[in-house]
């Protein structure tokens, strides 16, 4: 399965940019690369010296450990993490055992109801929701080793 859509990504960097531009946070980690995020952040008004790349990672597990990384050489203290609605249980669990010191948030890009409520009548949104229950019971089994 592929990761997040180019409308997925836009939606968690402006949903970023919103928290950003409210004081929730005084930098933004941009993890997974691609899509031009730091073009979206820096037009959605981030400043460059407030935008902090993690090109590293190709999965979540990855986001989460060079994300932390990233934090910790920083200083943070706590972070927010911005996901998409389906994939907020897996990343609060990876996020939370990776980023061991830092007060973490999980939040969830709103998005419209009607994706949320109907994700069975297309093919990606069907595809993407199996995907993560998958990948969250393999998580789950992990954690009892």
């Amino acid at each position: 399965m592929a990761g997040p859509t180019y409308q997925e990504t836009c939606d968690r960097v402006a949903y970023a940019a919103r928290l950003y531009a409210s004081g929730y946070a005084d930098k933004v980690i941009l993890s997974g690369g691609g899509w031009g995020m730091d073009r979206q952040a820096l037009s959605s008004g981030i400043p460059q010296n407030a935008i902090l790349i993690e090109a590293q990672s190709m999965t979540t597990f990855e986001n989460a450990k060079y994300s932390y990384k990233i934090g910790h050489d920083q200083g943070f203290k706590s972070a927010i993490v911005v996901t998409s609605p389906f994939h907020t249980k897996r990343s609060s669990i990876i996020f939370t055992r990776k980023c061991k010191g830092i007060d973490l948030t999980i939040c969830s890009v709103p998005n419209d109801p009607a994706i949320t409520q109907k994700w069975w009548h297309d093919s990606y949104s069907t595809q993407f929701v199996i995907s993560e229950y998958l990948k969250l019971a393999w998580h789950y089994l992990l954690e009892w080793k």
